[in-house]
């Protein structure tokens, strides 16, 4: 087994290392890196919350699941503190009891995580969807939010009476739980995969529109694969006489899924997205034109009022669905009297 060389006289040892019996320092790496995801997605979203100047539902839901995520990096580091990644040989025995608490804490918000980026995706959705296929949306958000406090208590729950002592196969349904996880997350990550390619095949736009957008909402299938992968070291994790050290592969596989599961979450934002829904003079394209209609609008200042005037494009098939080009103009009174006595 590798041990660490002796450091030269004056020179500082290292904060972590990786070595055959250590792997401290490939979770630290992986989880600095996902840290700089999360970090990074937070600041394209709010720059690009505060450029539309309009806050959507789905901005909340991003909101709490980037806080979940920083949430779960912070206690990640303080498992690495405790000695997660080392061998058991090396860590002390007043320090196992906190490394159980929190590998278990650190598995619990990765779980809710992941299920906060799918409810912020299907919330999403309901503003692509067609009105007369909202109720669709919903639906999915709510099998979505009540499938959330299921997965977590599938995870919660073990064998011992306190839970967080079970991390290898001791307990008989650790793998198991494990799995029925997995499969719960596969399954509706396909579910999420699908279900906008039917919303977008309806909408009446051109063929690269559609294309274009079904391609960058379908960039959440790399966490398909993930998921496999994070439930193939967990089966390492259970199965190993050393659980800590052969953890630390199921730990950097948690980090990255959850670090890009927020990352996704900024795919709508992309230039190709924004390309095919608005124009060159970032005009929005609404659904149903059918049932658009013309609102008045009248502000506290009798002096000055705002109208607004949705163009649309006439269509003797009202039943059919379009996409149309809203155009809001604000017209102001004093301002064109000011221009008649000129």
């Amino acid at each position: 087994m590798a041990t660490l060389s002796p450091v030269p006289p004056g020179l500082t040892p290292p904060l972590t290392a990786d070595t055959e019996i250590n792997h401290n320092g490939v979770i630290t790496v992986i989880a600095s890196f996902s840290l700089f995801l999360v970090l990074g997605s937070l600041g394209i979203r709010v720059y690009s919350a505060y450029s539309r100047r309009v806050r959507q539902l789905d901005d909340l839901t991003f909101a709490a699941t980037v806080i979940l995520a920083l949430a779960q990096v912070s206690v990640v580091f303080v498992e690495i503190y405790f000695g997660w990644g080392k061998s058991k040989s090396l860590i002390a025995d007043q320090d196992w009891n906190s490394i159980e608490k929190v590998g278990y804490s650190a598995d619990i918000l990765y779980i809710a995580i992941l299920s906060s980026s799918k409810a912020s995706t299907a919330l999403f959705y309901r503003t692509i969807t067609l009105r007369s296929s909202l109720w669709m949306s919903y639906a999915l958000l709510s099998v979505t939010l009540l499938c959330a406090p299921v997965t977590i208590v599938l995870l919660a729950v073990r064998c011992d009476r306190h839970p967080w002592h079970d991390i290898n196969n001791q307990c008989s349904a650790l793998f198991p739980h494990w799995q029925a996880v997995t499969a719960l997350d596969i399954i509706f990550e396909i579910v999420l995969l699908l279900y906008p390619i039917r919303a977008i095949v309806r909408l009446h736009t051109t063929i690269n529109n559609k294309v274009v957008v079904i391609l960058v909402l379908s960039c959440r299938v790399f966490l398909i694969p993930i998921s496999a992968i994070h439930l193939h070291y967990i089966r390492h994790q259970v199965n190993s006489s050393d659980p800590t050290l052969e953890g630390t592969f199921a730990t950097v596989v948690a980090e990255l899924h959850a670090a890009l599961s927020v990352l996704v979450l900024t795919a709508p934002l992309m230039k190709p997205f924004i390309a095919a829904y608005v124009d060159e003079n970032g005009l929005a394209y609404t659904d149903d034109a059918s049932k658009s209609r013309t609102n008045q609008k009248l502000t506290p200042n009798s002096n000055r009022s705002n109208s607004t005037y949705p163009s649309s494009r006439v269509s003797n098939s009202p039943a059919k669905n379009r996409i149309m080009k809203r155009i809001d103009i604000s017209v102001d009174r004093e301002d064109v009297e000011l221009l008649e006595r000129r």
